[in-house]
């Protein structure tokens, strides 16, 4: 029985097979989370990040990307798991892809067990240096343990127990094994680790997303059957160059008779790029015309409000591809030679030839802008009023790597300020920025982890300084915003003020639970009192959108009379999650 490898083939049975297994597993990943606010979505993230790899691969491969080679395959899985990344537990997942990308040399058909080795390595080590203040007891302990599991085997050349199943040596899957093998005794330890996972009795939810990635693998090259074998798509299993994979990948006549990305000469490598983007709305659909519009010309994207055909003229037809991706679901690429000067603007249908092309009459793009994360209607107008490109994100709700690097490029600007504006949105925002500054942006990231200290940050913004000037006055007015919140607990819990029963309200100062009472006014005069009004100047209450009109009358007139020089700034923000957000500045 020959040993089991690692080519493509089974690295996109991996891929498939993890989105199955995380798609099974999210809720109960989920329910790990131990904050008993329903803000906890680890297993929806890894889930999305992979789906979103899967899709980006997708639209990749009708174009003949990534297709043949083991290390085009895998730059390609690991480029869309970097631009689908979703929450921090997303960023340190496609880093276990891009780690074996990174290791496997060009040209190589297989991964051997060094290769796997060191994508487990890259991984645990880019997790670690992403984070200022690493905590142990995390998907980071988990991620290091499987990295220690593989290089052990290595070094050892032979599996742990048994005998190695090639004769020549330790295989891939033995590598795998060991290496899942840590990872799952690492899992079990992080109660241990951290104190807030053994008060609540579970284990560490990005690290137990993790152990279900790596069993993905370990399911795969054992050949064992499981049922995302049969998900795996037609397009990905038909052997490359062969009539029928040409077919799947090459939609239209010029690239089935050989046109364009398919070895027919293109002039000045001008290409026609026409699909079908569905799975979207409106504001997406703005902001993908105006990033085609930056990188092509011709530019159409009509329809709506959820199935739009988008047209574009560029050199690099998978850069339309790839911003589509950002926008929705891509489907039906056609790709046309324009070394003839064919127009087909007609194929659009009547009346569309002309709309959305391009940007002009448009004021010329800014120096500096800024793009903020956020949810909520009133939330979207306050972040736009104060001069912001908004991406909706929150919450159960984030935003993927992807669509804040699309927001970034669609602004037109030199530099660009990314606000994350949510703890669990930092990395992933600091990853979009990394791959910005790759293709020449200048993005800077202020870490603003709540809503209110990024609107702190956007009132001291001025477009027109210095980018360096404007980005430190920013940082200098988030971390002077003290962050307060107001919810109900979701379920049942330990917290440092005593236990909480679902229902109840918690109130909340910098992520930490200060109050747990029974009547919403008990919890914002602790959460008030937390946040030390002394020296305050500006009190910013964003309303959400199930509050009432009359919540906190009685709390702010008290706050007022205590300090009669504090401002009250009282906004309908309309978010989710929470009742109220508060910001003391």
């Amino acid at each position: 029985m020959p040993s089991p490898v690692l080519d493509l083939v089974t690295a996109r049975r991996w891929a498939v097979t993890a989105r199955v297994m995380l798609g099974s597993a999210r809720e109960r990943i989920d329910a790990l989370n131990v904050f008993p606010v329903a803000d906890g979505d680890t297993g929806t993230n890894m889930y999305l990040t992979i789906d979103g790899a899967l899709e980006f691969v997708r639209g990749q491969f009708e174009l003949g990307a990534g297709t043949e080679r083991l290390d085009g395959g895998l730059a390609l899985i690991a480029r869309g798991m970097l631009l689908g990344a979703r929450g921090n537990s997303g960023v340190i997942l496609s880093q276990l892809t891009k780690g074996l990308s990174d290791a496997v040399g060009p040209g190589l058909d297989e991964a051997g067990p060094e290769e796997v080795t060191v994508a487990f390595e890259t991984a645990a080590r880019t997790a670690y240096d992403a984070l200022a203040h690493p905590v142990e007891g995390t998907i980071l302990t988990v991620a290091r343990a499987a990295a220690e599991g593989a290089r052990a085997a290595v070094d050892r050349g032979r599996p742990l127990y048994g005998v190695a199943e090639d004769a020549e040596g330790l295989t891939v899957l033995d590598v795998v094994r060991e290496a899942l093998e840590g990872a799952r005794q690492a899992l079990g330890q992080t109660p241990e680790l951290l104190p807030a996972l053994g008060v609540a009795g579970v284990v560490d939810a990005g690290g137990a997303g993790l152990v279900v990635v790596i069993e993905a693998l370990e399911a795969v090259l054992s050949g064992r059957a499981h049922l995302a074998a049969e998900d795996l798509p037609t397009w990905w299993q038909l052997p490359p160059g062969s009539p029928q994979e040409r077919t799947a990948r090459c939609q239209h006549d010029g690239l089935a008779g050989g046109a364009g990305l398919d070895g027919h000469e293109v002039v000045d490598g001008d290409v026609e790029v026409m699909y079908l983007l569905t799975q979207t709305d409106p504001e997406r659909a703005d902001r993908l015309r105006a990033h085609l519009a930056r990188i092509g010309s011709s530019v159409v994207v009509a329809g709506g409000p959820e199935d739009y055909q988008v047209h574009v003229h560029l050199d690099d037809p998978r850069a339309a591809v790839e911003a589509g991706t950002f926008a929705g679901l891509v489907e039906h690429v056609r790709l046309t030679s324009l070394v003839d000067g064919d127009d087909l603007d007609h194929l659009l249908g009547p009346g569309r030839g002309d709309a959305g092309d391009g940007l002009e009459g448009q004021a010329p793009p800014q120096d500096l802008a800024v793009v903020a994360c956020g949810l909520g209607d009133g939330v979207h107008e306050l972040l736009r009023s104060a001069g912001a490109e908004v991406v909706p994100s929150g919450p159960r709700h984030r935003a993927s790597a992807g669509q804040l690097l699309a927001a970034m490029w669609a602004s037109g600007a030199r530099h660009v300020v990314l606000l994350p504006n949510d703890g669990d949105t930092v990395m992933v925002a600091r990853a979009a920025a990394q791959e910005a500054a790759e293709e020449g942006l200048d993005v800077r990231v202020v870490a603003t982890t709540t809503l209110v200290q990024g609107l702190a940050a956007l009132a001291v913004l001025d477009p027109e300084a210095d980018p360096d000037a404007a980005v430190a006055a920013m940082r200098e007015a988030a971390l002077g915003c003290r962050s307060g919140a107001l919810t109900r607990a979701e379920r049942a819990a330990t917290t440092p003020v005593g236990p909480c029963a679902p229902g109840q309200w918690l109130g909340i100062v910098d992520h930490a639970i200060v109050a747990v009472a029974d009547e919403l006014d008990e919890a914002a005069r602790a959460v008030l009192e937390s946040l030390d009004l002394s020296d305050a100047e500006l009190l910013t209450v964003l309303a959400g959108e199930d509050a009432a009109a009359d919540d906190l009358t009685a709390v702010l007139a008290d706050v007022c009379g205590v300090h009669p020089a504090l401002e009250v700034l009282q906004v309908s923000g309309g978010q989710p999650t929470y009742r109220y957000l508060i910001g003391a500045e």
